[in-house]
Parts: C-alpha cells; sequence; structure tokens
C-alpha cells in the first residue's frame, strides 16, 4: 500500500468475491481503480488481456483449475502484470 503511487489499476483474485474485502476498500480509497475481485484464473487472464492492470493481487487459493501461483507466471510471462501472492488470503 505505501508503493500505491506506482501503480494505477490493481487486479484483485480471491477465492471469495461475493465476501466484502477490507483490501479492495483500503485500495480503492488510496485511487486507484479495482479489477474484482474475480475467483478464477480465467476471468482473471480475460480481464488482465482488455484492462492492462499495473499489479495483480493473487490468492494462493483459487476456484477452477489453476492456483494462484500459476496465475501469477501467467499474468507476469504473458501480459507483463506482476502480480503478488497474498498471504492467508
Amino acid at each position: 500500500i505505501e508503493q500505491c503511487d506506482r501503480f494505477t489499476t490493481v487486479l484483485v483474485v480471491r477465492k471469495s468475491p461475493e465476501v466484502p474485502d477490507p483490501l479492495v476498500e483500503v485500495l480503492t480509497d488510496a485511487g486507484l481503480n479495482v479489477l474484482g475481485p474475480v475467483d478464477t484464473a480465467r476471468a482473471a487472464l480475460v480481464i488482465a488481456a482488455q484492462a492492462a492492470p499495473d499489479l495483480a493481487l493473487v490468492a494462493p487459493e483459487l476456484s477452477g483449475r489453476r492456483d494462484g501461483a500459476e496465475l501469477a507466471r501467467c499474468l507476469q510471462d504473458t501480459w507483463g502484470v506482476p502480480a503478488v501472492i497474498l498471504p492467508g488470503a
């Protein structure tokens, strides 16, 4: 959060997107454009292709076939989007 000025658009990917997330509120309050949250790697990749986020915040466990680490690698390799795996998310 201290380095928010480096980013304008952040993609949030976690297993339960329907549950309110204080992280999304903090990011929005910091003036960032928040994409998501979404719960699958597939949805995250579609958003990354369309919206070009500056950063992805990814939970280790996701719905669907891929886990957070695989999604993080794919976001970086395919779209150049750095990803942070959120501990305990």
